[in-house]
Protein backbone atom coordinates (compact mmCIF):
# COMPACT_ATOMS: atom_id res chain seq x y z
CA UNK A 1 0.00 0.00 0.00
CA UNK A 2 1.00 3.27 -1.05
CA UNK A 3 2.86 5.64 1.90
CA UNK A 4 0.63 8.76 2.57
CA UNK A 5 1.67 12.45 3.59
CA UNK A 6 0.09 11.90 6.39
CA UNK A 7 1.71 8.67 7.94
CA UNK A 8 4.90 10.35 7.37
CA UNK A 9 3.39 12.89 9.40
CA UNK A 10 2.20 10.76 12.14
CA UNK A 11 5.85 8.89 11.98
CA UNK A 12 7.44 12.22 12.97
CA UNK A 13 5.30 13.66 15.27
CA UNK A 14 4.54 16.75 13.04
CA UNK A 15 1.48 18.40 10.78
CA UNK A 16 0.31 17.08 7.70
CA UNK A 17 1.47 20.64 6.49
CA UNK A 18 4.71 20.68 7.45
CA UNK A 19 5.25 17.32 5.50
CA UNK A 20 3.56 18.94 2.15
CA UNK A 21 6.04 21.67 2.38
CA UNK A 22 8.82 19.96 2.82
CA UNK A 23 7.97 17.31 0.08
CA UNK A 24 7.26 19.75 -2.11
CA UNK A 25 10.11 21.61 -2.08
CA UNK A 26 8.14 25.01 -0.25
CA UNK A 27 9.44 24.35 3.42
CA UNK A 28 12.90 26.45 2.73
CA UNK A 29 10.96 29.98 1.58
CA UNK A 30 8.75 29.93 4.62
CA UNK A 31 11.37 29.69 7.50
CA UNK A 32 11.62 25.97 8.40
CA UNK A 33 15.04 25.02 9.74
CA UNK A 34 17.32 22.67 7.39
CA UNK A 35 17.55 19.96 9.89
CA UNK A 36 13.66 19.48 10.33
CA UNK A 37 13.69 19.41 6.37
CA UNK A 38 16.32 16.89 5.85
CA UNK A 39 14.69 14.41 8.88
CA UNK A 40 11.39 15.27 6.97
CA UNK A 41 12.71 13.87 3.94
CA UNK A 42 14.93 10.92 5.45
CA UNK A 43 11.91 9.72 7.13
CA UNK A 44 9.81 10.08 4.01
CA UNK A 45 12.48 8.10 2.00
CA UNK A 46 13.16 5.36 4.80
CA UNK A 47 8.59 4.47 4.87
CA UNK A 48 8.92 4.88 0.84
CA UNK A 49 6.85 7.59 0.24
CA UNK A 50 6.27 8.22 -3.43
CA UNK A 51 3.98 11.26 -4.63
CA UNK A 52 1.15 10.60 -6.50
CA UNK A 53 1.39 11.04 -10.23
CA UNK A 54 -2.43 11.57 -10.46
CA UNK A 55 -1.44 15.02 -7.91
CA UNK A 56 1.42 15.65 -9.43
CA UNK A 57 -0.35 15.50 -13.45
CA UNK A 58 -2.96 18.12 -12.02
CA UNK A 59 0.01 20.84 -10.56
CA UNK A 60 1.67 20.94 -14.19
CA UNK A 61 4.45 18.83 -12.75
CA UNK A 62 7.13 15.95 -13.98
CA UNK A 63 5.56 12.59 -12.58
CA UNK A 64 9.18 11.03 -13.35
CA UNK A 65 7.52 7.79 -14.84
CA UNK A 66 8.22 6.76 -18.40
CA UNK A 67 6.31 3.91 -20.23
CA UNK A 68 8.07 1.29 -22.05
CA UNK A 69 6.38 -0.59 -24.66
CA UNK A 70 8.15 -3.61 -25.85
CA UNK A 71 7.18 -5.37 -29.18
CA UNK A 72 8.07 -9.26 -28.12
CA UNK A 73 8.80 -10.15 -24.28
CA UNK A 74 10.34 -13.54 -26.04
CA UNK A 75 13.24 -11.51 -27.98
CA UNK A 76 16.17 -11.70 -25.67
CA UNK A 77 17.99 -8.53 -27.17
CA UNK A 78 14.73 -6.87 -26.04
CA UNK A 79 15.50 -8.10 -22.20
CA UNK A 80 18.90 -6.72 -22.39
CA UNK A 81 17.98 -3.46 -23.28
CA UNK A 82 15.11 -3.56 -20.39
CA UNK A 83 17.52 -4.60 -17.87
CA UNK A 84 19.73 -1.30 -19.15
CA UNK A 85 16.93 1.23 -18.95
CA UNK A 86 15.81 -0.04 -15.51
CA UNK A 87 19.72 0.86 -14.63
CA UNK A 88 19.18 4.27 -15.91
CA UNK A 89 15.62 5.00 -14.30
CA UNK A 90 17.37 3.73 -11.09
CA UNK A 91 19.95 6.00 -11.64
CA UNK A 92 17.53 9.35 -12.47
CA UNK A 93 15.33 8.53 -9.70
CA UNK A 94 12.31 7.35 -12.83
CA UNK A 95 9.90 4.92 -12.56
CA UNK A 96 8.76 2.53 -15.78
CA UNK A 97 5.80 1.89 -16.57
CA UNK A 98 5.85 -1.70 -18.65
CA UNK A 99 3.80 -2.75 -22.07
CA UNK A 100 4.00 -5.06 -24.51
CA UNK A 101 2.32 -7.01 -27.59
CA UNK A 102 1.19 -10.64 -28.09
CA UNK A 103 3.24 -11.71 -31.69
CA UNK A 104 4.41 -8.34 -31.75
CA UNK A 105 0.63 -6.74 -32.97
CA UNK A 106 0.21 -3.53 -31.39
CA UNK A 107 -3.35 -3.99 -29.23
CA UNK A 108 -5.28 -0.91 -27.36
CA UNK A 109 -5.85 -3.61 -24.81
CA UNK A 110 -1.62 -3.94 -24.75
CA UNK A 111 -1.29 -0.09 -24.42
CA UNK A 112 -4.06 0.38 -21.35
CA UNK A 113 -1.16 0.47 -18.53
CA UNK A 114 -0.17 3.47 -20.71
CA UNK A 115 -3.16 5.72 -20.86
CA UNK A 116 -3.73 5.23 -16.64
CA UNK A 117 -0.51 6.56 -16.02
CA UNK A 118 0.91 9.47 -16.48
CA UNK A 119 3.78 8.95 -18.26
CA UNK A 120 6.99 11.94 -19.44
CA UNK A 121 7.59 10.02 -22.11
CA UNK A 122 7.88 6.53 -24.01
CA UNK A 123 10.04 4.42 -24.70
CA UNK A 124 9.33 1.78 -27.72
CA UNK A 125 11.68 -1.32 -27.86
CA UNK A 126 11.34 -2.75 -31.90
CA UNK A 127 11.19 -2.07 -35.29
CA UNK A 128 8.07 -1.48 -37.17
CA UNK A 129 7.48 0.78 -40.52
CA UNK A 130 3.73 1.37 -39.98
CA UNK A 131 2.98 2.19 -36.13
CA UNK A 132 -0.20 3.70 -36.16
CA UNK A 133 -0.66 3.09 -32.52
CA UNK A 134 1.81 5.98 -31.65
CA UNK A 135 -0.56 8.61 -32.92
CA UNK A 136 -2.00 8.76 -29.24
CA UNK A 137 1.44 9.86 -28.13
CA UNK A 138 2.50 12.34 -29.95
CA UNK A 139 1.74 15.15 -26.81
CA UNK A 140 5.20 13.05 -25.49
CA UNK A 141 8.71 12.78 -26.33
CA UNK A 142 9.22 9.52 -28.23
CA UNK A 143 12.31 7.45 -28.44
CA UNK A 144 12.34 4.35 -30.54
CA UNK A 145 14.96 1.37 -30.62
CA UNK A 146 14.80 -0.03 -33.48
CA UNK A 147 13.52 1.02 -36.99
CA UNK A 148 10.61 3.50 -37.84
CA UNK A 149 9.26 6.37 -40.36
CA UNK A 150 9.72 10.33 -40.10
CA UNK A 151 6.02 10.29 -39.34
CA UNK A 152 5.73 8.84 -36.38
CA UNK A 153 7.42 11.95 -34.77
CA UNK A 154 10.05 9.79 -32.58
CA UNK A 155 13.80 10.00 -32.24
CA UNK A 156 14.83 6.17 -33.61
CA UNK A 157 17.99 5.23 -32.50
CA UNK A 158 19.54 2.04 -34.38
CA UNK A 159 22.78 0.32 -35.11
CA UNK A 160 24.18 1.26 -38.44
CA UNK A 161 22.78 -1.64 -40.74
CA UNK A 162 25.18 -0.78 -43.84
CA UNK A 163 28.75 -0.69 -41.36
CA UNK A 164 27.72 -3.76 -39.59
CA UNK A 165 26.73 -5.81 -42.65
CA UNK A 166 30.09 -4.61 -44.56
CA UNK A 167 32.34 -5.97 -41.02
CA UNK A 168 30.41 -8.87 -41.21
CA UNK A 169 31.04 -9.14 -45.03
CA UNK A 170 34.68 -8.28 -45.46
CA UNK A 171 35.53 -11.05 -42.45
CA UNK A 172 33.86 -13.62 -44.63
CA UNK A 173 35.71 -12.62 -47.33
CA UNK A 174 38.64 -12.72 -45.61
CA UNK A 175 38.47 -16.41 -44.83
CA UNK A 176 37.53 -16.86 -48.22
CA UNK A 177 33.81 -17.13 -48.23
CA UNK A 178 32.49 -16.27 -51.56
CA UNK A 179 28.98 -17.36 -52.09
CA UNK A 180 27.02 -16.16 -48.88
CA UNK A 181 23.15 -16.94 -48.41
CA UNK A 182 21.26 -14.30 -46.05
CA UNK A 183 18.19 -16.35 -43.95
CA UNK A 184 15.77 -14.58 -42.10
CA UNK A 185 11.99 -14.58 -40.90
CA UNK A 186 9.25 -12.49 -41.12
CA UNK A 187 10.33 -8.96 -39.04
CA UNK A 188 10.62 -5.70 -40.07
CA UNK A 189 14.45 -5.58 -39.02
CA UNK A 190 15.19 -8.57 -41.20
CA UNK A 191 13.88 -7.12 -44.33
CA UNK A 192 16.03 -3.57 -44.12
CA UNK A 193 18.83 -6.03 -42.82
CA UNK A 194 18.61 -7.58 -45.88
CA UNK A 195 19.05 -4.51 -48.01
CA UNK A 196 22.34 -3.99 -46.27
CA UNK A 197 24.00 -7.21 -46.76
CA UNK A 198 22.96 -6.91 -50.44
CA UNK A 199 24.97 -3.85 -51.13
CA UNK A 200 27.92 -5.03 -48.64
CA UNK A 201 27.88 -8.39 -50.84
CA UNK A 202 28.02 -6.54 -54.22
CA UNK A 203 30.83 -3.88 -53.04
CA UNK A 204 32.83 -7.04 -52.28
CA UNK A 205 32.16 -9.23 -55.01
CA UNK A 206 30.48 -11.82 -53.86
CA UNK A 207 27.37 -14.19 -54.85
CA UNK A 208 24.90 -13.09 -52.95
CA UNK A 209 21.03 -15.15 -52.75
CA UNK A 210 18.44 -14.77 -49.92
CA UNK A 211 16.10 -17.43 -48.65
CA UNK A 212 13.35 -15.79 -46.27
CA UNK A 213 10.96 -18.43 -43.50
CA UNK A 214 7.58 -17.93 -43.60
CA UNK A 215 7.93 -18.91 -39.72
CA UNK A 216 7.23 -15.89 -36.86
CA UNK A 217 9.85 -17.67 -34.61
CA UNK A 218 12.96 -16.45 -35.28
CA UNK A 219 14.70 -19.76 -34.36
CA UNK A 220 12.06 -21.48 -36.50
CA UNK A 221 13.22 -19.48 -39.09
CA UNK A 222 16.32 -20.57 -38.36
CA UNK A 223 15.89 -24.14 -38.93
CA UNK A 224 13.58 -24.09 -42.03
CA UNK A 225 15.81 -21.97 -43.70
CA UNK A 226 18.97 -24.03 -43.19
CA UNK A 227 17.10 -27.01 -44.50
CA UNK A 228 15.71 -25.29 -47.31
CA UNK A 229 19.00 -24.33 -48.41
CA UNK A 230 20.58 -27.76 -47.99
CA UNK A 231 18.13 -28.83 -49.97
CA UNK A 232 18.99 -26.75 -53.33
CA UNK A 233 21.32 -27.48 -55.38
CA UNK A 234 23.72 -24.19 -54.99
CA UNK A 235 27.43 -22.95 -53.75
CA UNK A 236 27.00 -21.70 -50.86
CA UNK A 237 29.82 -21.37 -48.04
CA UNK A 238 28.44 -18.82 -45.32
CA UNK A 239 24.90 -18.53 -44.03
CA UNK A 240 24.43 -14.81 -43.06
CA UNK A 241 21.49 -14.54 -40.53
CA UNK A 242 19.37 -11.80 -39.66
CA UNK A 243 19.49 -12.42 -36.14
CA UNK A 244 21.39 -14.62 -33.50
CA UNK A 245 18.33 -16.32 -33.00
CA UNK A 246 17.41 -17.15 -36.53
CA UNK A 247 21.35 -18.38 -36.83
CA UNK A 248 20.94 -20.62 -33.73
CA UNK A 249 17.85 -21.98 -36.04
CA UNK A 250 20.34 -22.39 -38.62
CA UNK A 251 22.96 -24.03 -36.11
CA UNK A 252 20.73 -26.76 -35.03
CA UNK A 253 19.29 -27.78 -38.79
CA UNK A 254 22.96 -27.77 -39.65
CA UNK A 255 24.20 -30.19 -36.72
CA UNK A 256 21.20 -32.41 -37.43
CA UNK A 257 22.70 -32.67 -40.54
CA UNK A 258 25.97 -34.08 -39.80
CA UNK A 259 27.56 -30.21 -41.48
CA UNK A 260 30.70 -29.19 -40.57
CA UNK A 261 30.77 -25.56 -39.05
CA UNK A 262 32.78 -23.38 -40.10
CA UNK A 263 34.36 -26.07 -42.54
CA UNK A 264 32.00 -26.65 -44.87
CA UNK A 265 29.79 -23.56 -44.20
CA UNK A 266 30.42 -20.48 -41.99
CA UNK A 267 27.31 -18.91 -39.98
CA UNK A 268 27.05 -15.70 -38.42
CA UNK A 269 24.67 -14.02 -36.60
CA UNK A 270 23.86 -10.47 -35.20
CA UNK A 271 22.81 -8.64 -31.81
CA UNK A 272 25.57 -10.55 -29.56
CA UNK A 273 22.61 -12.40 -27.82
CA UNK A 274 23.73 -13.77 -24.41
CA UNK A 275 23.43 -17.28 -26.09
CA UNK A 276 26.16 -16.43 -28.89
CA UNK A 277 28.77 -16.32 -26.83
CA UNK A 278 27.30 -19.55 -24.66
CA UNK A 279 26.02 -22.24 -26.91
CA UNK A 280 28.73 -25.29 -27.72
CA UNK A 281 29.90 -22.89 -31.04
CA UNK A 282 30.15 -19.65 -30.30
CA UNK A 283 28.63 -17.93 -32.69
CA UNK A 284 30.12 -14.85 -34.84
CA UNK A 285 28.05 -11.95 -34.83
CA UNK A 286 27.67 -7.88 -34.28
CA UNK A 287 27.06 -6.66 -31.21
CA UNK A 288 24.36 -3.38 -31.11
CA UNK A 289 26.26 -1.60 -28.44
CA UNK A 290 23.39 -1.50 -26.32
CA UNK A 291 25.02 0.99 -23.22
CA UNK A 292 24.95 3.92 -25.99
CA UNK A 293 21.43 2.96 -27.58
CA UNK A 294 19.51 3.11 -24.30
CA UNK A 295 21.63 6.28 -23.23
CA UNK A 296 20.46 8.08 -26.40
CA UNK A 297 16.99 7.38 -25.79
CA UNK A 298 16.89 8.27 -22.06
CA UNK A 299 18.51 11.29 -22.90
CA UNK A 300 16.09 12.08 -25.75
CA UNK A 301 13.07 11.42 -23.60
CA UNK A 302 14.14 13.36 -20.76
CA UNK A 303 15.11 16.52 -22.87
CA UNK A 304 12.81 16.21 -25.63
CA UNK A 305 14.55 16.14 -28.07
CA UNK A 306 13.17 16.62 -31.51
CA UNK A 307 12.47 13.31 -33.88
CA UNK A 308 15.77 12.12 -35.70
CA UNK A 309 17.40 9.05 -36.48
CA UNK A 310 20.57 8.43 -34.50
CA UNK A 311 22.80 5.98 -35.84
CA UNK A 312 25.40 3.75 -33.39
CA UNK A 313 28.64 1.84 -35.00
CA UNK A 314 28.09 -1.95 -34.24
CA UNK A 315 31.45 -4.07 -33.28
CA UNK A 316 32.05 -7.08 -35.26
CA UNK A 317 32.42 -10.53 -32.45
CA UNK A 318 34.41 -13.19 -34.35
CA UNK A 319 34.08 -16.91 -32.65
CA UNK A 320 33.94 -20.01 -34.08
CA UNK A 321 31.28 -20.37 -36.52
CA UNK A 322 32.84 -18.00 -39.17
Amino acid sequence: MAVSQKQVAERLGVSIALVSRVLSGKAEAIGVAPETIERVARVAREMGYVPNAAALTLKGKSTRTIGVAVYDFNDPFFGALIKKIQVLAHEHTYSLVLAGFLNRVPDTRDLLALHKHSIDGLLVLGSDAEAQWLRDFRHLPVARIGHGNDAEGSVRITVDEQDAARQLVGHLAAAGKKNLVYVSGTLPAHHLRRGAFENATSDADLGFFAVPSGQEDPFAAGVQAAHEVLGKAMEVDALVCASDQVAMGALHALAEEGIDVPGRLAVTGFDDIPFAAQSILPLTTVRQPIAAMVGQAFQSIIEFRRPETVCFPGELVVRRTA
